[in-house]
């Protein structure tokens, strides 16, 4: 007995490695995970104190809206660019046919906007995103293919609120641009870049 207790009592004066071991595991476990933000810190303190505070607001989605605050900036931009070009086509090109004047217009003015729109999201929204090893080429052509379906949607969504509710022209174009924004920013997300899969070839 008095052996027993000698040898507890030796135990906790010199413990052995093996109950170290036990308590820096147990410590281990009861000691609080290192928190991981949601999003890519910045240089500046000020900026990544915010974000940790929307971070809880939000329950861990500051990564999220900076994301979409990001894509809303550029498409933005890109739509004064959009904007831009069809005044230059239709002021400054000389065409003898209304309809194809405007018809190059927009459809230059598009593509150019959607180009720039894709170079400066895949640069900065989506730079990160795990989609983002797929090639150039690949990525430029799902984003496309995003844009294609969300033009279609908007024409849909703004021709069912004037037929349906006849709403005016420009409103329902406004309500249809503003739901399909939701709609390209999700998908860009979930297609066109989304995680890679081992068996993929693009």
């Amino acid at each position: 007995m008095d052996r027993f207790v000698q040898n507890n009592v030796e135990e906790i004066i010199d413990p052995s490695r093996e109950v170290m071991e036990e308590l820096v595991e147990i410590v281990e476990q009861v000691a609080p995970a290192e928190v991981i933000p949601s999003y890519r810190p910045t240089q500046w303190d000020s900026v990544n104190s915010l974000l940790d505070r929307v971070d809880v607001i939000t329950g861990g989605r500051a990564g999220s809206l900076v994301q979409f605050a990001s894509f809303l900036f550029i498409g933005g931009t890109t739509t004064i660019v959009n904007l831009i070009i069809l005044y230059i086509v239709l002021n400054y090109i000389s065409l003898p046919n209304a309809f194809i004047h405007n018809a190059l217009g927009s459809a230059l003015g598009s593509e150019l906007s959607l180009l720039a729109n894709f170079a400066l999201n895949d640069r900065f929204t989506f730079r990160y995103a795990p989609g983002h090893e797929r090639s150039w080429f690949a990525r430029l052509s799902r984003f496309h293919a995003t844009a294609i379906v969300g033009i279609l949607l908007t024409i849909g969504i703004q021709s069912l609120l004037i037929t349906l509710l006849h709403i005016n022209a420009l409103i329902g174009q406004a309500i249809a641009v503003i739901i399909v924004l939701f709609y390209n920013f999700f998908f860009h997300q979930f297609f066109t870049y989304r995680r890679l899969k081992s068996i993929e070839s693009v």
